[in-house]
């Protein structure tokens, strides 16, 4: 019994050796409705026949050239002359027969028309000259990229074309530039103290009589301009930046100078003044010293109290005080402070007159861990039997980091009634992770045998199935559990299946994410349920 395959085979460019193509005596005898392009070989004849335009054709030495016969014509010949060949068969070269022929009145050529004409008469190449038409010669062959002058009807502006003594086209163009001046270049001397603005003239006289006037100026202390004969220097004046002078690497500014102050914040390189730093350093934190919470009082060295008393000490925005004795915040049970703790003035208050919304607050988070309050605590192994297998160890050396894992190689065996709701954690040795899997991916089926038949929880028929095909759709997350990468798949034909049942049959089967595609090409329509799919789970 034959193998069926219900999709189109692709050997990849491979070879299929020692086959047999199927054999029929006749054409009749193939059976069922062939497809275009179907063979087989008719033992009768003896030979390979397709099925092509709807009839069987034979395929063959027969079936193409059989006999060629070809001569050459009066004017076009072939390189080859064949009589009655068979098989492979060739012509060689097809070309004219014509020779070259004599320069003579009766001699014929072939015309655009394809007629074949006589010259009527010779064109003599003769040199042009002012009474007769000619060929002539051109000065030279470069191409002029200038676009050309527009056409006028200017009078004395037309000349004439002569040969040069190489028999070239020439024109004489005469033509006289008017529109030239010259200059004269002068000066004036300017002002010669240095300490005054200074300026000195440029005169440019021109061949027309014009004159053009160029200053350079100065201003008094910046600019010199100084003039020698035809010659003009501009310098810096001798006046200019002599406040200036540097001590080492180090700017020295002028006496009685006074520098710019910069905006509050400037990080930039400018010069700082004394206002500026002043401004920058105000509100900066001041460490004062410690204090007791629960009584105000300051540590030694310091005397005065904090938070009691009308003597209590002023305040400036800045300061900033060390809790070193537990305490209620100037009395109020709802601001606690332990020792590590701090306050810092947001606002300045006179002696006496402080109060506790002056101060700013910052936790030192040194207070005991419980379940509402973030502090310090240690961990240890559960001992719970629900917990069991937690495992809690500290670096070595100890750095206050503790490590929680689960100790997997401490765990005793599960029993061996599970449920398929029940799930185990899994040590992956590659990954160096835990994961955790349901029991049923253990216990429950490793393989699963669904029909083909939209029925079925998970089963559909492709949208979109290529021309020619028929497909269904499984989804392999809702009947397997897992991706379609994970599952193995074998086609076989059901009950009702015309091939008859449990065979098992090939098809195109494809896998992307959560669907598993079975594609079928086959000459007819596939009914609901007429194939099954057995599913294998990796």
């Amino acid at each position: 019994m034959a193998i069926n395959f219900l999709n189109t085979v692709n050997l990849n460019k491979n070879q299929l050796t020692q086959a047999a193509i199927e054999s029929q005596p006749n054409d009749a005898a193939v059976g069922g409705t062939p497809v275009e392009g179907q063979i087989y070989f008719n033992t009768t004849d003896f030979d390979l026949r397709i099925y092509a335009n709807g009839a069987w054709k034979e395929v063959g030495a027969t079936s193409g050239v059989e006999t060629f016969t070809n001569a050459n014509g009066t004017y076009v010949s072939n390189s080859v002359v064949n009589n009655s060949a068979i098989g492979n068969v060739t012509t060689g070269t097809v070309d004219l027969s014509a020779v070259d022929g004599t320069s003579v009145t009766g001699t014929r050529f072939l015309s655009k028309d394809n007629t074949w004409d006589v010259i009527s008469d010779q064109i003599a190449i003769r040199k042009a000259t002012a009474a007769a038409l000619g060929t002539v010669k051109l000065f030279s062959d470069t191409v002029q990229t200038v676009t050309a002058t527009a056409v006028s009807a200017t009078a004395a502006r037309t000349y004439g074309v002569q040969f040069n003594s190489d028999d070239q086209m020439v024109v004489n163009v005469p033509w006289t530039d008017t529109n030239v001046v010259t200059y004269t270049l002068t000066t004036t001397p300017g002002d010669t103290d240095p300490t005054l603005i200074t300026d000195a003239d440029i005169n440019l006289i021109g061949s027309n009589s014009s004159t053009d006037t160029v200053t350079i100026a100065g201003s008094q202390r910046e600019i010199l301009v100084s003039e020698t004969g035809d010659t003009i220097s501009v310098a810096l004046a001798s006046g200019a930046f002599t406040e200036w002078t540097t001590t080492g690497v180090n700017l020295k500014l002028p006496a009685n100078t006074v520098a710019q102050t910069q905006t509050a914040g400037d990080n930039t390189t400018k010069i700082a003044t004394t206002a500026f730093v002043q401004t920058a350093t105000t509100g900066l934190l001041q460490l004062v010293g410690g204090f007791n919470a629960s009584t105000g009082a300051l540590a030694s060295p310091l005397t005065g109290n904090l938070t009691s008393g009308a003597a209590r000490v002023a305040l400036e925005v800045g300061d900033y005080y060390v809790v070193t004795v537990d305490g209620d915040f100037f009395g109020n049970a709802a601001t606690p402070l332990t020792t590590g703790d701090s306050v810092i003035v947001q606002t300045a208050a006179a002696v006496g007159a402080s109060v506790e919304s002056d101060f700013i607050i910052v936790q030192s988070e040194t207070d005991l861990a419980s379940g509402s309050t973030v502090g310090i605590g240690n961990s240890k192994a559960s001992t719970q039997i629900d917990k069991l297998g937690i495992n809690v160890a500290y670096t070595t050396p100890t750095d206050g980091t503790a490590t929680v894992g689960v100790d997997i190689n401490s765990q005793t065996d599960m029993p061996d009634a599970l449920a398929n709701t029940d799930q185990v954690l899994l040590y992956d040795a590659s990954s160096g992770k835990n994961y955790k899997a349901s029991i049923e991916k253990f216990s429950g089926h490793g393989s699963k045998r669904v029909s083909l038949n939209t029925s079925v929880t998970g089963v559909s028929n492709q949208t979109s199935p290529p021309a020619g095909t028929q497909g269904w759709v499984i989804a392999s997350n809702t009947i397997m559990g897992t991706v379609a990468m994970d599952c193995g798949i074998e086609l076989m034909t059901d009950t009702v299946n015309a091939l008859g049942a449990g065979l098992t049959v090939y098809a195109e089967i494809s896998r992307a994410s959560n669907a598993i595609t079975v594609n079928f090409t086959a000459p007819s329509a596939i009914a609901q349920g007429e194939y099954q799919v057995i599913i294998t789970r990796a």
